[in-house]
Order: structure tokens, then C-alpha cells, then sequence
């Protein structure tokens, strides 16, 4: 039985029909429903410290976001060569991931990293990417698995504090920090076609007017292959789709033409006569023209724009669609979007007023998107309050649960983040995922099943070195987190890692942290991660970015990951 339950979680995760919140959702309805875990011993793990930290620090991350000079910090002084640029950059990536959630971290940073002016989003997005998650590792709460490790690790006797994760995580993160600013450049070099924005190629639909005097005529007739910007690809006509549209079709009544090109150009489509832009932007003017990534956990990812009545919601029509460096098909309210789609919208005059954007939407045009920034005397005083949450966590003197807890509260009492406010970014998906993360853990635990892992690897890796059996560990929680998510992954492997240290007759430690640091070390798949998805579109990254890069930083996580634990462990 809970091979069949493992086995239909890993389903829905792999098959991108469900969210992973609904997908750990079912899987906890079916957990219960068969008997496996008793409905108080299940929702006693709702109730786990590392939850309510991680829900904590999204409500802190949002009025940290708030901060006006964020840009600055980042970047620093304009002018600045490439590498210098991107050097500050990173390292200032690094020690707010070391405090703050990576998800937070880098949708704070995604607009900014659009236009700092020097680097081109391609240069600089993966990076941020890859540096918030080995910056994560500084600290036991740098992320949510990390969290999620510890508190699951002291429930079987092992207490691990600050430092256990700073030493070998200095190491991987200064290994990560200049493997990124050395090696990126080259890498990730934006093709002279790519260095624009106005080289940005989108999906656009067009729709025949009535009275058009382009109906009867083939697409030839109307030099609709000639045109300077932009590119016929299909024609929805009704249910069907014509693709590829050939030079002797002919427009019909009530066609709706799709175009790829350059959105920057999309006069030349206005231009002709009886041919209507669907919710084409009304003016060139600035705001008028908004581009947007659809965020982890949005109310749009997996929905239509018809379902979600994007227009009424959010007071701006998409014109357009993109989804990494592939052409979407069909009609723009029939598609159905994705975490990491870059919309470009028409927005209206109450637009960035609406209090559903940040929760829904990473805006690449605008600083703090719907919020309104902090003042100098309230920025002091909320840098003030964390500086006492980082000295009390790191001195261990109150639990970390409770001290970010009182910190989120402490938020909203004194306004920084308004109640209404915090509902609305308040983690509920993540939750689940966390909880179901941990029954998985509680079931794999049970089942015996981390005893038959944990002799493979004794047998065949423990013969060798420890050093063997620890990259096995780390190796293990890294396939999985490739495939399924970093909590999962770390609390799966998690109890074979407690086995494996019993058998070997060897400290716990190296291989508890091993599980951690292996579980957050998701460099090659884009969709592993939902901070690669939300720097892929933006980035025109392909999964070649993420094989060729990823594949070096790995490399270099790992060594110095492994190498680390052994030296002080081992």
C-alpha cells in the first residue's frame, strides 16, 4: 500500500496535470482514508516547527521586498563593468538567501536583474538562480528542505545548530560564487539578436473584422508572408487549427491569425485594414505595455484566461504569451498556463493597485509592484528587528519556530505587511507540500523501506569508504530532488541516511547534512525548481542553459559538498 501511494504521489508530481499542492493534498486524503497514518497523528504534523517557520518568513520576505534601496544594494552604482556588476550582484544573493526563503529572494530580485542597465537578463538570471540556492545552504533555515531537516533530525535525537550547516555551506557558496562569475559570462552569452528588448519574439492573435478586405483573399494575395516584424504560424479557424498555413489558404470570416515576432512592432500588425489585435495595448506609452512572469502558486498556473476571467481579475489583457524559448498554439484564452509564463499585458489604470499582484504576477517593468515601499524611519526599524531575529536564531537562545513566528507577528502589528496583505501571501500550497513532504517521510520511515536503501548502499558504496556511502546519500537526494521537489526529496531520504550512519557505526551528522545540502542541489532540470522557472522565460533559457551551466555548478557543489562533510566529519 504505500508503495502504491508513493508510487500515485510521484505520478501527479511527474505529469504536470496537478500543482504539487494538490497533488500532496490527495496524497494526504489518501493516507488517511486508508488507515496508514491516523487522522491526529497526521495533522500533529501540520503542526511541525519547521512549517510554521517557513510560513513565517514568507510574510517577513514581503516586507523585506518593501525595502526602497533593494536595486541599489544589488547592483550598485551604474557604470560598473560586466563582471563587477555581476560580482556584487551575486554576492548580495548570497547572504539574503542565507536569511531568507530563495523563492523570495529571487522575485524580489527578477525585476531589477531585468534592468540594472549592464547585464542582459540572460547573463544575470541563472546565476541568480543557482546563487540562491547555494546561498540557502549557509544556514539551517537558508531554505525550506534545510528547515525541514533539522526539525525532522531533532525528532530522532540529533540537534544540529547554525554551525554545522555555515562551515561546509562557506565552502560550496564561495566554490558556486566564482564558478558563476568566472564561467557564466561565457556561458551564458546573449546572441547579438538576443541583447534587446525589443528582439523579444512572442505569440500574438489577430482576429479578421466582419467587413475585412482581407476575407476571400489567399495569405499571399494579402503579402501576409511579407511582412517585416512578424510571422503567419496557424489560423484558428472555429475548433480546427491551420498550421502550417500555406500561401494559397484563404482568410475566412471570423479567422483569428496567429503571429510570432517582435512584440516591439506590433504597428505593423495594427496598420492593416480589417485585421484586430486581441487586447492589443492601447498606447506606446510608458506602463501601457507591462511584461510579467506568472509566480509559483498562482491562481493562473494550470487555469485558461477565460477560467480565470484574467481581464475582470487583474484589470489588463494579455497580448501575448511566452513559455522559455518554445511557440505556444491555439487560441491565447484556451491556453493553459504555467508557473514561469511571461505575459505581456495591456494594462489598465488600476492595475498596479490591485492587491492580488504580487501574490500572482513577478512584474519585470516595476520596483515593489503594488506595494507601496517603505519609509527610511520604518526601513530602519524592520532592518533593526531582523538583525535581533538573525542574532537570536544563530545564538539558538529561543527556538527558531518561535522566534520567527513572533517576527512575522511583529510584521503585521506594526504595518509592514498589512493584515489584508498577509492573507493574501500567506504559503497555504506551500504548506501542504511541506506537510505532505513530511508524511511521506513518516511513511518511508515505517514501511522499512529506508532499511532495504540503506543496505544497498552500505553494501555496495559502505565497502569502498564512508566517503562512499556519503556521496551516495547526497547522490540519492539529488536524483530526487531533480524529479520531485527539495522537502520531498530530503524528507525521503532522510531516514536512510540515519541507517546508513547506524551500519557504518559512523556520526550522523555527515549524513543528515549530506541529505540536505543534496536535496537543494537542483541545477540541471529547469521545472525541478520553481526559481529556474521563474528566471526561464525572462532569461530565454532553453534546458541546453541549464545542462551546460547546471552540469559545472553542479560539479562544483557537490565536490566541495561532499569533500567538506567528510573533512569535518568523517
Amino acid at each position: 500500500m504505500d508503495l502504491l501511494l508513493g508510487l500515485g504521489l510521484a505520478a501527479g508530481l511527474l505529469s504536470g496535470r496537478l500543482s504539487a499542492g494538490r497533488a500532496f493534498a490527495v496524497f494526504i486524503l489518501a493516507v488517511i482514508m486508508t488507515g496508514r497514518l491516523p487522522l491526529t497523528d497526521t495533522l500533529d504534523l501540520l503542526t511541525s516547527p519547521a512549517i510554521i517557520a517557513v510560513s513565517s518568513l514568507v510574510i517577513v520576505s514581503s516586507a523585506l521586498a518593501k525595502l526602497p534601496w533593494l536595486p541599489r544594494m544589488l547592483f550598485g552604482r551604474a557604470g560598473q563593468g560586466k563582471r563587477t556588476t555581476l560580482a556584487r550582484f551575486l554576492g548580495s544573493v548570497a547572504v539574503m538567501s542565507a536569511a531568507t526563503p530563495n523563492t523570495a529572494v529571487v522575485g524580489a530580485a527578477l525585476g531589477p536583474a531585468t534592468r540594472n542597465g549592464t547585464l542582459t537578463p540572460r547573463e544575470c538570471l541563472l546565476p541568480l538562480s543557482y546563487m540562491a540556492l547555494a546561498g540557502g545552504m549557509l544556514t539551517p533555515f537558508g531554505t525550506s528542505a534545510s528547515l525541514l531537516v533539522v526539525a525532522e533530525a531533532a525528532r530522532s535525537g540529533l540537534m544540529l545548530d547554525v554551525l554545522d550547516f555555515t562551515r561546509p555551506g562557506l565552502a560550496v557558496v564561495v566554490g558556486v560564487y566564482l564558478c558563476l562569475v568566472f564561467v557564466s559570462p561565457y556561458l551564458l552569452k546573449a546572441p547579438p539578436a538576443e541583447t534587446s528588448d525589443n528582439d523579444d519574439f512572442y505569440y500574438l492573435q489577430a482576429r479578421v473584422e466582419s467587413d475585412s478586405s482581407l476575407i476571400g483573399r489567399s495569405i499571399e494575395q494579402n503579402q501576409l508572408r511579407k511582412l517585416h516584424h512578424f510571422f503567419l504560424a496557424e489560423i484558428v479557424r472555429g475548433d480546427r487549427t491551420v498550421a502550417p498555413v500555406a500561401p494559397q489558404e484563404i482568410i475566412q470570416p471570423g479567422d483569428r491569425l496567429i503571429f510570432v515576432g517582435d512584440v516591439g512592432n506590433v504597428d505593423e500588425l495594427r496598420a492593416m485594414r480589417g485585421l484586430s489585435l486581441d487586447s492589443a495595448p492601447r498606447s506606446r506609452e510608458p506602463g501601457a505595455q507591462v511584461h510579467a512572469v506568472i509566480a509559483t502558486g498562482s491562481v493562473l498556473a494550470g487555469r485558461t484566461l477565460r477560467e480565470i476571467d484574467f481581464r475582470a481579475r487583474f484589470d489588463a489583457s494579455v497580448v501575448a504569451v511566452r513559455r522559455g524559448e518554445s511557440r505556444l498554439s491555439g487560441k491565447l484564452g484556451d491556453i493553459r498556463l504555467q508557473a514561469g509564463d511571461e505575459l505581456v499585458l495591456a494594462a489598465g489604470s488600476d492595475f498596479r493597485h490591485r492587491s492580488n499582484i504580487k501574490s500572482n504576477l513577478h512584474l519585470l517593468d516595476l520596483d515593489n509592484p503594488g506595494l507601496i515601499p517603505l519609509s527610511r524611519r520604518g526601513s530602519a526599524m524592520l532592518l533593526g528587528c531582523f538583525g535581533l531575529f538573525l542574532v537570536g536564531a544563530l545564538s539558538q537562545m529561543v527556538s527558531f519556530a518561535l522566534i520567527s513566528l513572533l517576527l512575522a507577528g511583529l510584521v503585521v502589528l506594526a504595518g509592514w505587511v498589512p493584515p489584508r496583505e498577509a492573507r493574501r501571501v500567506f504559503p497555504f500550497e506551500l504548506i501542504i507540500v511541506l506537510w505532505g513532504a513530511i508524511v511521506l517521510s513518516e511513511l518511508i520511515r515505517d514501511s522499512g523501506a529506508a532499511d532495504v536503501a540503506a543496505d544497498l548502499i552500505v553494501t555496495y558504496a559502505g565497502s569502498l569508504s564512508p566517503i562512499a556511502a556519503l556521496a551516495a546519500i547526497f547522490l540519492m537526494a539529488w536524483v530526487m530532488t531533480e524529479l520531485f521537489s527539495n522537502t520531498s526529496a530530503a524528507l525521503t531520504a532522510l531516514p536512510v541516511a540515519f541507517v546508513i550512519a547506524e551500519r557504518l557505526a559512523l556520526q550522523p551528522d555527515a549524513f543528515v547534512l549530506a541529505t540536505a545540502f543534496g536535496a537543494s542541489a537542483s541545477f540541471l532540470m529547469p521545472y525541478g525548481y520553481q526559481t529556474h522557472l521563474m528566471v526561464m522565460t525572462p532569461g530565454r533559457y532553453g534546458l541546453g542553459h541549464f545542462l551546460r551551466m547546471g552540469s559545472i555548478v553542479f560539479l562544483v557543489y557537490a565536490t566541495l559538498s561532499i569533500t567538506s562533510l567528510s573533512v569535518l566529519y568523517l
